[in-house]
Parts: structure tokens; C-alpha cells; sequence
């Protein structure tokens, strides 16, 4: 669009120029819609924000970046939106976002979207720490793991009232980092790898009006969801979730089932289903520890066993060997004494030498001769 056609709209206050084919802002694009409140230019293909974009709008309210190609917004690029109270930058390609980017926004700016970009979650820990008077925050498909949660994410978010991790690839979250947001009303954790929530995060999430749970791998077995079947009667949401394993009961939703229903960890079929790799894996490891550790006992009390019996052998041998030595000789004195007894000489033996004795001995040789 020809930038001088702003100038016929001095007293506009909406602009959507939403989802077209604008792929360049120039820096001063609206410096004469200095009334304008709400800017939509999502859906389009800018790749960067520049500084000075907007400088004529400090009525600006409400402004949509989201699915645009934008993969940098420069330091200064929101300098002049001292009235903003909403941001959408979802959908884009950043991968950094600086927090000085951020203080021209920290007293007004209560909504942010930073959904499915590229984004060091450990690294926007700090813009969160300028813009703490944020209600609602949108983290969603963003590819974080539970590893990936800094302590400390939301320590300084004390009036946040609406939190969205939906997309991720959380198993587990961590209960500390909600400490801080004492004023936190819903949570939104749907599409993420939870299996089961613990007990002191079900506590913690009781005290909201809504969690949104759908779409997560629940595992419904003693192991997995006791905590939550535990308050399935008195809350809304628990209520809400649906089985994903195992087989009998998948689609089932919590308040359909009873604690006798439930098996133990992994148990039944459907664990090994795709999705549910880890979960199958975690068992099969168990079961193959327990069977490594069996065969390893086996095979050294088979050991114990062969050197037992070896040792007995050898034993008896001796103990064979010994008593016939002593037999013999008993015998033997024996045969004597009775010959003395009789009035007759000892038998007498007769020594034999053979020729290699003889040559070998000097004074046989000369009885030899």
C-alpha cells in the first residue's frame, strides 16, 4: 500500500491488514495513524520488525504480529508503545527475544503470545522478570520438555491469571514454579506427554477455576493417576480427562471409573502403542533388570554349586587315599608280628637294582664285577 493513503486516516482507530501478501514495512509506515489503537498485520510474510515502526502510535492498544515471518525484532522496535496492553508474535521464526526490547511495555502490557517460535525458554526467563505485571501468557508450542523449565520461570509474574503450555512435551510439572502465581485461575496443559499428575500439583491445581487436560497420553493405572482419581467426584476438569491406556479402558473418561478398575503399572495391553514408547520402554527395562539380575543369580549358584562338589570329591579322596595308607600298613604289621609270634624271621626283602642304579653307583659296580 502507498504509505501517503494514511495520511487521508488521520483519525483512524482499527487497521486490520491481516492475512494479505505484505512482506516490508518501512520504518515510518504509520507515523500519520497517530490515533490508532488496534493493528492487526498478522498472516503475513514480514521477516523483521524495525525500530521506528512504531513511533507515531503511544494510543496503540492491541497489536498482532502472529504467523508472519518474523525472525528478528530489533532492540528498539516497540519504543514508542507505552499504551500497549496486548502483543501477538506467535507462529513466527524468532529464536531470541531481548528483554530491553521489552521495557517500553512493562507498565501497560497485560497479554502475550510467544506461541510456536524457536524461543530459549531459559533465555526469555528474563524478558518475564521486565514485564511482570502480565495476566495472561502464552507459551504453547514451543517444544519444551520438563528439562528445559529454569527455576524461577514465573517468580515474578505474581498477577498472572492465565497460563498457556498447551503443544509442548511436558511429562511432568514442576509445582514450584507455580508458587509465585498466587493469582493463576486457569492453566492450560492440554497436548503435552502427561501420563499422570502427582499429588502436591493436583493440590495445587484445585484451587483453579479450569484446567485443560485433553489430548495428553493419560495412563490410567494405579501408578499414573491415583492422585488424580482420588478428587475425581469433587472437580470439574479431572472429570474431563480421557484414558489413552490401556486397551480396556481407553476413551474412558475419570468419572466413569473406579479405583477396582484401575491395574498395576503398565499392565494389560496398549502400552507399547505409538505415543506411549517411553511409558512401554520404562517397563520392559524393569522386566529386563529383573531378568538380567535372575540369570545372573542362577549362574552363580550354579557356580557355588560346581566348586561345592568339587571340593567335596577331592575331600573324599583324601580322606579314601588316607584310610587306605593306614589299612595297608595295619595289615602289614600285622602279617609281622604274626610271622615273630610263630617262631619264624621277619621276611626278608630283597632289593633289586637295575642297571641304570648300577651304573650310576660306583660301589655296585664293583659287586657288579
Amino acid at each position: 500500500m502507498n504509505p501517503h493513503i494514511y495520511s487521508l486516516l488521520s483519525s483512524l482507530t482499527h487497521l486490520d491488514l491481516g492475512d494479505n501478501q505484505f512482506k516490508y514495512l518501512d520504518s515510518y509506515e504509520f507515523r500519520d495513524l497517530r490515533k490508532l489503537q488496534v493493528l492487526r498485520i498478522d498472516g503475513n510474510h514480514f521477516p523483521v520488525i524495525l525500530e521506528q515502526t512504531f513511533c507515531s502510535q503511544t494510543r496503540l492498544q492491541y497489536l498482532k504480529l502472529a504467523r508472519n515471518r518474523i525472525a528478528k525484532v530489533t532492540t528498539h522496535a516497540f519504543d514508542n508503545l507505552t499504551s500497549l496492553v496486548e502483543l501477538d508474535l506467535s507462529y513466527n521464526k524468532l529464536d531470541k527475544l531481548e528483554a530491553t526490547t521489552f521495557i517500553p511495555l512493562a507498565e501497560k502490557l497485560r497479554v502475550l503470545s510467544i506461541s510456536g517460535n524457536n524461543i530459549d525458554i531459559e533465555e526469555f526467563k528474563y524478558v518475564l522478570q521486565v514485564i511482570t505485571r502480565i495476566k495472561r501468557l502464552s507459551l504453547a508450542d514451543l517444544e519444551i520438555t520438563t528439562q528445559d523449565l529454569p527455576v524461577g520461570l514465573f517468580s515474578h509474574l505474581d498477577s498472572l491469571r492465565f497460563l498457556n503450555m498447551s503443544g509442548n512435551q511436558l511429562i511432568h510439572f514442576p509445582v514450584h514454579l507455580l508458587s509465585p502465581t498466587s493469582k493463576l485461575m486457569e492453566l492450560d496443559i492440554s497436548r503435552n506427554k502427561f501420563h499422570g499428575l502427582d499429588e502436591r500439583l493436583v493440590a495445587r491445581l484445585e484451587s483453579l477455576h479450569d484446567v485443560h487436560l485433553q489430548e495428553n497420553p493419560w495412563a490410567c493405572d494405579l501408578c499414573h493417576i491415583t492422585p488424580m482419581m482420588s478428587r475425581v467426584n469433587d472437580s470439574t476438569w479431572i472429570k474431563r480427562a480421557v484414558c489413552s491406556l490401556p486397551y480396556n479402558l481407553k476413551g474412558r473418561r475419570l468419572d466413569s471409573l473406579t479405583m477396582n478398575m484401575l491395574g498395576w503399572c503398565g499392565s494389560g495391553l496398549g502400552y507399547k502403542e505409538e505415543g506411549f514408547a517411553g511409558l512401554a520402554l520404562t517397563h520392559k527395562t524393569q522386566l529386563g533388570l529383573i531378568a538380567a539380575g535372575a540369570a545372573v543369580a542362577l549362574l552363580v549358584i550354579t557356580m557355588a554349586a560346581v566348586v561345592a562338589g568339587l571340593l567335596y570329591n577331592r575331600h573324599h579322596a583324601a580322606y579314601y587315599y588316607t584310610n587306605e595308607e593306614k589299612r595297608n600298613t595295619t595289615a602289614a604289621t600285622a602279617s609281622e608280628k604274626e610271622k615273630i609270634i610263630n617262631g619264624g624271621p621277619p621276611e626278608k626283602k630283597v632289593s633289586i637294582a637295575t642297571i641304570d642304579e648300577i651304573t650310576k653307583d660306583p660301589e655296585l659296580q664293583v659287586l657288579a664285577s
